[in-house]
C-alpha cells in the first residue's frame, strides 16, 4: 500500500478538532454515561516508576481476557497507538517489509517510516516482515478471516499482528476469536479506551506467546514512555473487574442509538455501511462534502472524521453512540449552500417510468420484460438518489408524468413535468428549458445508475466558466449535458443512437461560437453487454445500491448478465 494512502491523522486533529466540540466521529462511552466502576483511593497508590511490562494484576486480569494466555504473555502499554508503534520498531529496519492494511493506525505507519521500511498492502510482494490487519475493519467494522490472514502471513515470512481494539465489541454479541490465541507467534493489539471509553487512561497491551518478541518489545515500550503512568495502572486495575458489564451496555446503547444514527442519515440521504462490531459506521454524504463545508461544521462545534485518513475516499467516520439531534444539526449544516451560486444550481433527470415495456428495450429483449422492470426500477431508485440534494434544485422530467406518485418518493422535493414531444434532442432541450428558463441547468438520464457524484459536482464549477459541459458516453453518445443557455442549433443533424452523437454535438456547440467543457468518459447502460461491463464495475462498490440488489437476484436468473 502507498504511503500516500495514509493521510497524516495527528495533524487532521490539530487542524479540525477544537476544544469543546462535538466528537460525532468517536464519540466516548463515557460521554453518555457508561462507566465502569470507577473506586479506587489515590492515597493508597505508590507513585514511584511502573513496573516493567505492566503490574502482575492488571497482566492478570488482562490475560483472563484470551482462551490460552497467561499473565506472561502480556506486556501493558501506555495505549493500544504505543503498543503498535513498539511493535514497528521492534521488528522493522530498512531492510524490511511492512504490509499494513486499510485502517492502519496512524502510529504504525508513521513508526514504520522511521525505521526505513517498505510499507505495502497485504499480499503485495511474496515476502514481508511484519503484517498487520484490524479486526474488526476500519473504517467499515467488518469482521476479517484471522485464521487465513495468520496462514498468509506466516507463509510469506512476516510476523502477523492483529489491533483487536474493538474485539470486545460485537453487535450482534457474539465473542471474537483473539489472534494471540489462534497461533503461538500471533500478536494481538489491545486497549481499554475503545470498550471502555477510557482514552485518558492510556492503558493498552501487546498480547503473545512468541516470548523472544516480547521481549524486544518491551525494550521499546520501555523506551518509549518508561511504561503506563501508575495511576493509570491502578484505576485500569479497578475498572477491570466492571470490564463486561459495562461493555454489554455499551454494545445495548450502540444497537439502539445506532437505529437513530442510522435513521438520521438516511433522512440526508447519506449512504452508510452498517458494522458488525465496534462503535462506528461508515457513511457517504450524497455529494461531495467541500472543506468550506467542514470549516462551516467545526466553527459550530461539531467535529467529523474524513475516511480518508484511513485510505478510503468519499466517507466519514460516524459513531454509533453519537447524538441523534447533533448529529441532524450537524448534518444540516452540511447540507447548507455556501453560497447563492449554488442555490442557482438545477439539475434535470430525463427519464422513462420503469415499468414493464417502456424503458431499457434492448435489454429487455435479453432478460425479458420483469426482470428489466426491476433493473429499471433500481436504475432510476439510483439515479434518483443522487440527484436529490439541496446543493442544488431538481427536477424530474418523466414519461409519462402521470406516473410521477409511483417514483416521488424517491426523489423527494423535486418537482416532476411533463416530457415534451419530438426526438430526443427536442425532450433534452424541452426538459432543461422547463428546469430553469434561460438559465444554467445540467441534465442526466438514468442509464448512469452509478455516476460519481464527483461528476455533478465538476459539471456545475466547470457552467460557471464555460457555456457548455457535456460528458462523452463510451458508445461514442453522451451521458450528460450542462448549458449555461440556450444554444441555436446544438442538435442540427445529429443523428440519435449512433456512434457520432459526441461529436456532432460538440461540433455544433463550436460553431455556436460558445465554450464547452468535457468531463470524463462514463458508460451509459442500454444493452447486454453495456449490463455486463456495469455488474463487474460494481463488484467490490459501494455505489448503486438498488442496481447491485437488482444484479444479485438477476445473477441466478440470467447468468450472461455478467
Amino acid at each position: 500500500m502507498p504511503d500516500a494512502r495514509f493521510i497524516d491523522l495527528p495533524a487532521y486533529y490539530a487542524a479540525h478538532f477544537r476544544p469543546g466540540a462535538i466528537d460525532l466521529s468517536a464519540s466516548s462511552p463515557s460521554a453518555s454515561g457508561i462507566l465502569p466502576s470507577l473506586g479506587v483511593e489515590m492515597a493508597s497508590v505508590e507513585l514511584g516508576h511502573s513496573t516493567p511490562g505492566g503490574s502482575l494484576a492488571l497482566r492478570t486480569a488482562i490475560a483472563a481476557r484470551y482462551e490460552t494466555l497467561t499473565p506472561a504473555d502480556i506486556l501493558i502499554s501506555a495505549g493500544a497507538s504505543e503498543a503498535l508503534a513498539a511493535l514497528a520498531f521492534a521488528t522493522l529496519d530498512a531492510e524490511s517489509t511492512l504490509w499494513a492494511e486499510r485502517g492502519s493506525y496512524a502510529s504504525l505507519v508513521s513508526a514504520a517510516r522511521h525505521c526505513g521500511a517498505q510499507i505495502e498492502a497485504f499480499g503485495a510482494s511474496t515476502r514481508a516482515t511484519l503484517a498487520v490487519t484490524n479486526n474488526p475493519g476500519v473504517p467499515f467494522g467488518d469482521l476479517r478471516d484471522i485464521p487465513e490472514f495468520i496462514e498468509s502471513s506466516l507463509a510469506a515470512g512476516a510476523i502477523p499482528a492483529v489491533d483487536e481494539v474493538y474485539r470486545d465489541l460485537a453487535l450482534d454479541g457474539r465473542r471474537i476469536p483473539a489472534a494471540a490465541d489462534l497461533h503461538p507467534d500471533a500478536v494481538s493489539i489491545g486497549d481499554l479506551s475503545k470498550p471502555l471509553g477510557l482514552g485518558g487512561l492510556r492503558i493498552g497491551w501487546v498480547a503473545s506467546r512468541n516470548h523472544a518478541l516480547l521481549r524486544k518489545i518491551d525494550r521499546e515500550l520501555q523506551l518509549l514512555s518508561g511504561g503506563p503512568s501508575t495511576l493509570s495502572v491502578a484505576m485500569a486495575e479497578a475498572v477491570m473487574g466492571s470490564f463486561d458489564p459495562t461493555v454489554a451496555q455499551t454494545v445495548q446503547f450502540a444497537r439502539e442509538n445506532g437505529e437513530g444514527v442510522f435513521n438520521v442519515l438516511a433522512r440526508h440521504a447519506w449512504r452508510v455501511c452498517k458494522p458488525e462490531a465496534g462503535l462506528t459506521a461508515f457513511a457517504s454524504a450524497p455529494s461531495i462534502v467541500s472543506p468550506a463545508a467542514l470549516e462551516r461544521l467545526a466553527a459550530a462545534g461539531y467535529f467529523l472524521l474524513p475516511s480518508n485518513v484511513f485510505g478510503v475516499d468519499r466517507g466519514f467516520r460516524i459513531s454509533l453512540l453519537a447524538d441523534p439531534a447533533h448529529l441532524d444539526r450537524a448534518l444540516t449544516l452540511l447540507d447548507e449552500p455556501s453560497n447563492e451560486a449554488a442555490r442557482a444550481n438545477h439539475l434535470v433527470v430525463l427519464t422513462k417510468s420503469p415499468v414493464a415495456g417502456r424503458s431499457k428495450t434492448r435489454i429487455a429483449s435479453t432478460l425479458g420484460s420483469a426482470a428489466t422492470s426491476r433493473l429499471a426500477h433500481a436504475f432510476v431508485a439510483d439515479t434518483l438518489a443522487l440527484a436529490t440534494n439541496t446543493r442544488w434544485t431538481t427536477t424530474v422530467a418523466l414519461e409519462p408524468v402521470e406516473d410521477s406518485p409511483r417514483v416521488a418518493s424517491l426523489a423527494p422535493g423535486a418537482a416532476f413535468v411533463a416530457q415534451a414531444g419530438g426526438d430526443l434532442g427536442a425532450r433534452i432541450l424541452g426538459a432543461l428549458q422547463s428546469a430553469n428558463p434561460g438559465g444554467p441547468a445540467v441534465l442526466i438520464g438514468s442509464d448512469t445508475p452509478d455516476l460519481p457524484p464527483a461528476i455533478l459536482e465538476d459539471a456545475f464549477r466547470l457552467l460557471d466558466t464555460h457555456d457548455a459541459v457535456i460528458g462523452p458516453a463510451a458508445d461514442g453518445g453522451f451521458y450528460l449535458l450542462g448549458l449555461r443557455a440556450a444554444i441555436p442549433a446544438i442538435f442540427d443533424r445529429v443523428e440519435w443512437s449512433t456512434e457520432k452523437v459526441f461529436r456532432r454535438t460538440v461540433a455544433n456547440i463550436a460553431a455556436a461560437g460558445r465554450t464547452c467543457a468535457v468531463l470524463r468518459e462514463w458508460n451509459d447502460i442500454d444493452d447486454a453487454q453495456s449490463l455486463a461491463g456495469l455488474s463487474e464495475r460494481l463488484r467490490g462498490s459501494e455505489s448503486a445500491p438498488a442496481t447491485r440488489a437488482a444484479l444479485a437476484t438477476l445473477a441466478v436468473e440470467v447468468p450472461d448478465v455478467r
